[in-house]
């Protein structure tokens, strides 16, 4: 969400303050969530509520921005976010557009990858 904000409404009805307090706190309320579970499952559908609804959502007034919001969310959230799985959306139907995500590993490898992987973003 926050990359998308370098373009303005594009995409959203409206220009939405997400910032990257937003990003920050989501991060911070995502690592605490994990230390306190128990492990097993990752509980995407109360990771996609706190996000989509409380720390992005509380800012979105529009339904159908909100609607985009959660089907990014819906997108991304997932078990096989883990695996390497396409990271653009709809990207089967493009030639040549694609990022895979990593098999998880350090976060240096991570930067790493998107360093050498991400082209720049263009609206």
């Amino acid at each position: 969400i926050m990359e998308r904000k370098q373009f303005g409404p594009m995409g959203y009805n409206m220009k939405y303050p997400f910032s990257i307090g937003d990003l920050r706190d989501s991060a911070t309320c995502l690592q605490n969530y994990m230390d306190n579970s128990t492990g097993g499952k990752i509980p995407w559908q109360d990771l996609k509520y706190i996000f989509g609804e409380i720390m992005y959502g509380g800012h979105i007034v529009n339904d159908f921005d909100r609607l985009v919001a959660n089907e990014y969310l819906n997108f991304y959230m997932k078990d096989e976010l883990l695996d390497e799985t396409e990271m653009y959306p709809f990207a089967e139907d493009e030639k040549g557009v694609s990022f895979m995500s990593p098999t998880p590993t350090s976060f240096d490898k991570y930067i790493d990858h998107i360093d050498k992987n991400m082209a720049g973003d263009t609206p």
